[in-house]
Formats: structure tokens, C-alpha cells, sequence
């Protein structure tokens, strides 16, 4: 036969030549390695990974064209002292801007003169109204205090405003004193014995309604923007710039006068950076790891160990010409390509399991080596080529998807594939040739005539149990595969890169922070418009969307409604005039401290007693005040033999060190004067301002657009009105879409593909039908697992549909294929070399991709966890239902 003809002339070939086929293979795996470690470059970039001439791609570029790569790193210091924050990002820009050759743009809107003498006028005017009525009703205390910031003015000033009120009656000084107490209250209730919990900027800027105000946590989050010098040809372009960052970083925050200020870096260069390296190293360990595990496998499948190192010299083999593959053919990998090795070997190893087991099983009959070799090699030819044929086909279909990243991966892993069956071929039966003479004649296989195979059978009780009923377990298998399909329907895929982040990184948790701000929101769409009119009525337009925050514009940086904002601060001013503030010195005036405490506890009682008596609604929060007080003081008395006085001493210093400094930037802050458009500071100007004179606006969404929902709505409005609007979360929104489309796309390509080379290796549709009911309940099957594990689909673990589509086809050739050959029935295919083969197979892939487990980074955590389901999923249907099936409906 032509089959048998070629199979034998390659093993003659291969036995005549078994060192020059080693060598030459060694040499090119040599070559290969080098030639990759000289060549292989490393895209990180998303934009890597798409269809360049995607109309959300175009829109991107010409974005880019007129106002340059915005892809910034982000510094963002914070703290709830915005004076300590402005001190700290202060710093941390004048070191960044002594370095050279590093960054091509360095903005620190905070910093701006503009901004600081300007800043409140870019408040709304209610908040400025409110902070009139707050500071006029601090004022009296105030200014006491600036002119002796202690405890000791504090209470003393309160109780002399007390003593006013209940002899006069008069309700502004009671609105004061209730808005000054019930702001000490909140201080005091957080007091922790070490610090103050009550900052001054609650009398400074707090709301009178008890409510946050604006103006309080402004400036208390600072942000500085970086554009780094990208190093072409690097791993990461921007490394440098983030490294160089991190060091200054450091170096600034751990200067004592900043302590308590938090700062970190985000950004999309930083995710990137951080997703890369994450990813590298954790499948660089997975490599080793699944290297270890495969060989722990085989020394206990093949009972020996010079079968293992001639299965594992082949598979690296292939791996080593795969990469030469791929450097020659592709040229790099990206962040999804880069996981082909780890496939590869539980894929390169499968073929090798079938040769050799078969070769064991015939020396088990009583063949002798050379010949056991030329049956196993002879025997499985057929089985492998189709079941490489499939996966090969389920790959090369994912080169005719638009997503780019996933067509490369496609065009690498098919011919890794080819590449580790041709290795099978001829490496490995050189390997059991060269090693043949090795074996111990000492250990001789145990035979197991054709007559034991059912004794065997029947020694597995659960296993004959269950092939005794094929009935019962083609019911129950297709009884739970369609329980699954509500799974299947329910499931859902996760739009949020950041879940693919390792758990706990730094730029993870200040991108969240920056999305919730609505001072920096730093992830927001993007449109141009042509002229300033359009500019106006685009503003107008997304402003109404419901999904749209705001929208910042070159008309956004000139303030509006000043001369009403300017009148407010001109009164203000006036009342902040007779605030003098001197230096803080320390000076408890221990021994006056008890009379004074005494004295406001007495008038606090007396306040409290009148206000009941007259029923005024000012009562509760006194009592409450009074009540928070008392604690406060019993506190005191607790510790006044060991630690009272370093309490207090913490205590004024947390209030009062720092109020000479907020006063000078609030009395600053009062200095606006009107502004124009002239008045922006060009470096400001030009980030809203195009190359040809296109004006840009930054659309800031509403809610946390991480997730699919809100995303999808916030992208389809803004693109509703703008439909060439671009930015970070339309491309991640576009890009995601595409790249599940496409996963699903090749999915139905490779099942078709799949489909009719079933037809051509069987020849018969029943045959065919037999082996695509398994692969189809175990997809389902591992749907259900992922549903009640809580895994979704995502930007990275789509990857493994098309795999186990191509996988579990070829458990369903090698298991047809040999039961059509012979006479067994469909349990002994089970235990024969084809079913263990099909097993350790399965356990191959799972240690291979259950190895990615031990990674950090969610998304190539979540590509083992849903490959070791499918795995799990496959083992059941393919050695259990599917025998089930051939003893129904499999007569020959």
C-alpha cells in the first residue's frame, strides 16, 4: 500500500541515518535559537494588535497626526491636606525637570501661576458662594488663631462667641458657633490619640450643610503628565522614562516632611510596561514549570526514563525550530503571540505520547525494538497527520480574521504545530534508535495477550460500570450538556483590561482613582472640530448625553460668569483682611490648659441648656458635640500620667502647624483678577490647539467606564453625536469588539475546517457526527464550569476556543481511527495505547496550561484556568461518552 510504502522508506531512512538526522536537527534547533535571540522583537503596544485599516484605527491616526502621541505616564500625589499634596508634586516636578534626554514633555497643570492665582474662578459660583458664608462664619476664629494658633486660642475663642450668643441672642453668631462645633465634632470623633482627625480645610473650605464641598478636596489629588522619549527597537519604548520616573519617586516621597502623601505612577505606557513584564516573567516561569511537570508526567507514563528523553529531546527540538519559524516568518511576538511555546508543548508532545505508547504496547506483544519502533511510528502516521491537520486548520483559520494579533499567533502556532509533528517523525524514532541499545534486557515488558483485553476492562470496575450502561451515560452526558447551554447563552465577555492586570499593581489602583475624579479624569474620548463655533455646539451636544460628565475645550480654560465670581472673592478678600497669620511655635501653656478645657465644657453645658429650653433645632448638634467632647476629655484623663501631654501635643500640631501656610494660599487664592483667552498659558493652549488649527475636546464619561455596559453606552452616545470621536476607551471598546468577533469568527472557521476533514479521514458522516457530538458537550460543559467558577471570557483566555476545538478533535481521531482498524470493542480502545494516549494527552495540555496558573497577571491566570477546564471537560466526553456513543451507534 502507498501509506505503508512511504511510512516504511522513512523508517528505513531514519534507521540507516539515526546520528545525521540528530545532528542535523540539534544544528538547525542551535541555529534557530540564535538566530531568534538576534531577531525576535517584542511589540507591546494594543495598536500592535489591531486591523490598522479599522475605521476606529483611521480616526485614531488622524487624531495622532494633528495633535501628537498623547500617551502619557501620569504621576498622582495625594493626601487630605491639598497645601501637602501641592508641596509634594511641587517637588516632585522640579527634580523631573532636571533630567535630560528623557522626557519630551513634562505638565503640571497644579503648578501653573495661572492656576493658582486663578483657581477659584474656575469653581462654580455657588461653591464660591458657600465658601463666603463659611469663612464669614469662621472669621472670629480665625482670627484669633492666625494670631496664635493653639488649643488653648481655639477654646478660648469659642467660648468667648458662647458668651456673646447667650447674651445677645444673636443668630448669626449662633449659625456660626453650630457650623464651628459641629466641624470640631468631626475632628474630634476621628482623633486616634497619635493625630488629629480634623483638618483646618474644614473651617477653611468646608460647606455649611455639613456636606463635602468641591473646593474642600480640591488640590488634594495632583496630577503631573509626562510624554516620554520612546527608545525604538526596545522591548518597552518607554522603560526608561518609567524607570527614570520611579527613582525620583522614590527619592522625593521618602523625605520626612512628606510623610502620609501617597503618589504613584499610571497611564497607559505604564499598564502596558507593567503588563508585559508581568506577563513575561510569569510565563517564562510557567515554561519551566510545565517543562517539569510534562517530564514528571511522561517518567510515569513511560515507566523508563530514555522514552522520556527521547519524546522531550523532540519536543524541544520543535519548539527551538518554532521560534526560528516564527522570528523568520513574523518577525515578533506580542503580548497574546508570546503564549505559542506554552502551547506548543502541550501540542508537540501529544504526538510523541501516541508514538511511543504505541511502541510500548508492541514490545508488550513481543516485538522486538526495531520493530516495535516502526509499528509505533507506521501505526499512528495517519492518526497524527489528520489530528495535526485539524489543529494546524484551527490556527491557520485565525489568519483570516482582521485582527492582526490574533492572525499572527494563527500563522505561529499552525507551524509550530507542522514543525512538531515533522520532529515526531524523524527525531524521535532516531532517538528511540539511538537509545535502543540502552535498554535493560533485565526489565522486559509484561505481555497482555489479545485474549486479556476484556480481563483488563474487567478489572476496572467504575470504568466497566459505566461502558456497561452507554445508554445511561450518553443520556446524562447530553443531559448536562444541555443544562449548560444557559451558561453558555448567560456568558458574558469582560471589556475591562484592567482585570487582566496582576492583582494589587500600583497603576491599576490609580487608574481607578483617576477615573472616579472629576478633577483629573485622565480616561476620557476625544473629537476635533474644525473651528471654534463647532466647538461650541459639539460641547453643547455631548454636555446633553446622559452618559457625559463634562466636556474640557480651549473655551473650558478661560473661566465663565467671573464678573459674579470676582464680586464674591472682592468680599471675601475683605473679610480675610483682618486674618493676619503669624509662624506656628509650639506652646501649650500646660499649666492654663485645665481652666480653659473647664471653662468651654461649662459654656458648651450652657449652650445646650438654652437652645433645648427654646427649642431650637441648633440643640441636637450641640448635644452631640457636648457629647463627643466629654470623650475627648475622659480620653485625656486617661492618659494624663503616661502620654496626655504628647496627645495634646499631636493634637494642636495636626490642626495648627500647617494653618499659617493654608491661610497665606487661601488669602493668595483671593487675588483673581479677570482673564481672557490671551491669559492661557500657551503650553496649555497647544494641547487643545491642532497642528493645522483643529481644536481638540477631552469628553469626560459620567460613570467608571472600565466595565461593558457603561462603556458600550458612553462610546455609542459620544459616537451618536461625533462618529469619528476617538480616545482611549472608543479604541479599547473597538479594539475588544474586533478581537471577540474575530476569536469567534476563526471558532466557526476551524469547526467548519474541522468538519470536513472528519469527512475526509472517515468517509462516512456517521463517523464524522460521532466524533463532533463529544468535542461539542465538552465545549459545553467547560461553559458550565467557567459559569459556576465565576470565569468570564476576556481579551485573553478567548484564545483557548479555537485550541480545544482542535485538541478535542484529536482525541476523537485517534480513538475512531484505531477502533475502526481492528476488532476491539470501545472500552478496549479505551485502555489501549490510543485511550492512555488521548488521557496523558489531556494531562499534558492541562499541566502545560494549568501551569499559567501560578501567574500573577489575571489575564494569562484566566487562559490556564479555562484551558484546564476544557481540558477536564474533554477527558470525560472522549473516554467516556464517546465510547458510550460506539457502543450505540459505532457498529462497523
Amino acid at each position: 500500500m502507498p501509506h505503508r510504502s512511504f511510512h516504511s522508506r522513512l523508517f528505513a531512512f531514519i534507521a540507516r541515518h539515526p546520528r545525521l538526522i540528530l545532528g542535523v536537527a540539534l544544528l538547525l534547533s542551535v541555529i534557530s535559537v540564535i538566530y531568534t535571540k538576534q531577531n525576535m522583537e517584542f511589540l507591546t503596544g494594543r495598536d500592535d494588535l489591531m486591523p490598522r485599516n479599522a475605521a476606529f484605527q483611521v480616526d485614531y491616526r488622524a487624531y495622532r497626526q494633528e495633535f501628537g502621541d498623547q500617551e502619557e505616564v501620569v504621576i498622582v500625589v495625594e493626601s487630605d491636606d491639598a497645601e501637602l499634596s501641592t508641596r509634594c508634586a511641587d517637588a516632585i516636578y522640579q527634580r523631573l525637570s532636571r533630567e535630560k534626554g528623557v522626557y519630551r514633555e513634562l505638565f503640571y497643570p497644579g503648578g501653573l501661576p495661572y492656576f493658582r492665582k486663578n483657581g477659584l474662578l474656575f469653581m462654580p459660583l455657588e461653591e464660591i458662594r458657600n465658601l463666603r458664608s463659611t469663612l464669614t462664619m469662621a472669621a472670629p476664629v480665625l482670627k484669633d488663631l492666625a494670631a496664635s494658633p493653639t488649643v488653648q486660642t481655639l477654646f478660648t475663642s469659642l467660648t468667648s462667641q458662647i458668651d456673646v450668643y447667650l447674651a445677645t441672642g444673636d443668630q448669626d453668631s449662633l449659625k456660626s458657633l453650630t457650623f464651628m462645633l459641629t466641624t470640631l465634632d468631626k475632628g474630634f470623633k476621628a482623633f486616634d490619640g497619635k493625630s488629629s482627625g480634623l483638618s483646618m480645610d474644614s473651617f477653611l473650605k468646608g460647606s455649611t450643610d455639613g456636606k463635602g464641598s468641591l473646593l474642600e478636596s480640591a488640590g488634594k489629588q495632583q496630577v503631573i503628565t509626562i510624554l516620554p522619549v520612546k527608545e525604538q527597537g526596545s522591548f518597552v519604548p518607554a522603560e526608561k522614562a518609567i524607570t527614570t520616573t520611579r527613582a525620583i519617586l522614590r527619592q522625593v516621597m521618602a523625605r520626612p516632611d512628606f510623610k502620609g502623601i501617597n503618589a504613584g505612577l499610571t497611564g497607559v505606557p505604564v499598564l502596558e510596561y507593567e503588563e508585559m513584564a508581568t506577563s513575561q516573567h510569569d510565563i517564562a516561569i510557567a515554561t519551566v514549570l510545565s517543562l517539569s511537570l510534562t517530564v514528571v508526567l511522561l517518567l510515569f507514563a513511560f515507566r523508563g526514563l530514555l522514552n522520556v528523553i527521547s519524546a522531550m529531546v523532540s519536543l524541544i527540538v520543535g519548539i527551538c525550530l518554532s521560534f526560528g519559524f516564527a522570528t523568520a516568518v513574523i518577525g515578533h511576538l506580542n503580548i497574546l503571540s508570546m503564549v505559542f511555546a506554552i502551547m506548543l508543548i502541550g501540542l508537540g508532545i501529544e504526538y510523541g505520547i501516541q508514538v511511543v505508547l504505541r511502541y510500548q504496547e508492541e514490545l508488550r506483544g513481543g516485538a522486538d525494538g526495531m520493530q516495535a519502533i516502526e509499528t509505533g511510528l507506521g501505526a499512528n502516521m495517519r492518526s497524527i497527520v489528520m489530528a495535526a491537520a485539524t489543529v494546524a486548520l484551527a490556527f491557520a483559520t485565525f489568519a483570516f480574521t482582521d485582527f492582526k494579533g490574533i492572525a499572527e499567533l494563527g500563522i505561529i502556532a499552525a507551524g509550530g504545530v507542522v514543525i512538531c509533528v515533522l520532529a515526531t517523525f524523524s527525531v524521535l524514532p532516531a532517538m528511540l534508535i539511538l537509545l535502543e541499545r540502552f535498554r535493560k534486557p533485565a526489565k522486559p515488558y509484561l505481555a497482555v495477550p489479545d485474549g486479556d483485553r476484556e480481563v483488563q476492562v474487567a478489572g476496572r470496575p467504575l470504568f466497566r460500570a459505566l461502558l456497561d450502561r452507554p445508554r445511561m451515560v450518553a443520556g446524562m452526558t447530553l443531559l448536562l450538556s444541555l443544562i449548560c447551554v444557559y451558561p453558555a447563552i448567560d456568558t458574558r465577555f469582560d471589556y475591562n483590561l484592567m482585570n487582566l492586570q496582576a492583582k494589587g499593581l500600583q497603576s491599576v489602583e490609580y487608574a481607578y482613582k483617576l477615573m472616579r475624579s472629576k478633577e483629573n479624569s485622565g480616561y476620557f474620548a476625544v473629537v476635533m472640530a474644525k473651528d471654534r463655533q463647532e466647538a461650541q455646539q459639539l460641547t453643547r451636544r455631548l454636555e446633553q448625553l446622559p452618559s457625559v460628565d463634562h466636556v474640557v475645550s480651549l473655551d473650558a480654560l478661560v473661566p465663565d460668569q467671573q464678573e459674579a465670581k470676582l464680586a464674591e472673592l472682592a468680599e471675601l478678600k475683605r473679610v480675610m483682611d483682618q486674618v493676619r497669620p503669624v509662624p506656628y511655635e509650639e506652646n501649650l501653656a500646660l499649666m492654663e490648659l485645665p481652666m480653659v478645657f473647664e471653662n468651654f465644657h461649662d459654656r458648651v453645658a450652657k449652650l445646650k441648656q438654652a437652645l433645648e429650653k427654646a427649642g431650637a433645632a441648633e440643640a441636637r448638634p450641640v448635644a452631640a458635640f457636648l457629647t463627643t467632647l466629654d470623650g475627648f476629655f475622659a480620653s485625656l484623663e486617661k492618659e494624663k500620667d503616661r502620654n496626655a501631654v504628647s496627645m495634646l501635643r499631636d493634637f494642636q500640631g495636626g490642626m495648627f502647624a500647617q494653618l499659617p501656610d493654608k491661610l497665606a494660599m487661601m488669602k493668595e487664592s483671593l487675588e483673581a483678577a479677570p482673564v481672557g483667552e490671551a491669559d492661557v498659558p500657551a503650553q496649555l493652549k497647544q494641547r487643545f490647539v491642532g497642528t493645522s488649527g483643529k481644536l481638540l475636546l477631552q469628553v469626560a464619561p459620567r460613570k467608571e467606564i472600565f466595565e461593558h455596559k457603561p462603556l458600550s453606552e458612553f462610546v455609542s452616545q459620544v459616537k451618536s453625536v461625533v462618529p469619528n470621536a476617538t480616545g482611549e476607551p472608543v479604541m479599547v471598546y473597538e479594539s475588544l469588539t474586533v478581537l471577540r468577533d474575530s476569536y469567534l469568527r476563526a471558532f466557526a472557521y476551524a469547526f467548519i475546517g474541522i468538519a470536513v476533514i472528519l469527512l475526509i479521514n472517515f468517509k462516512s458522516i456517521r463517523f464524522a457526527l460521532l466524533g463532533t457530538l463529544p468535542l461539542v458537550a465538552g465545549l459545553l460543559l467547560m461553559v458550565g464550569g467557567m459559569w459556576l467558577a465565576g470565569v468570564s471570557f476576556n481579551s485573553a483566555n478567548i484564545i483557548v476556543l479555537p485550541l480545544i476545538l482542535g485538541v478535542g478533535i484529536d482525541s476523537a481521531i485517534y480513538i475512531i481511527n484505531r477502533y475502526r482498524q481492528g476488532n476491539e470493542s470501545p472500552a478496549q480502545v479505551a485502555l489501549s495505547s490510543a485511550g492512555i494516549g488521548v488521557f496523558l494527552n489531556a494531562l499534558t495540555i492541562l499541566f502545560s496550561f494549568g501551569a499559567l496558573m501560578v501567574a500573577h497577571h489575571q489575564g494569562v491566570f484566566s487562559i490556564g484556568a479555562v484551558m484546564s477546564l476544557g481540558m477536564v471537560a474533554s477527558v470525560a466526553v472522549f473516554l467516556v461518552f464517546l465510547p458510550a456513543l460506539l457502543c450505540l451507534w459505532g457498529k462497523r
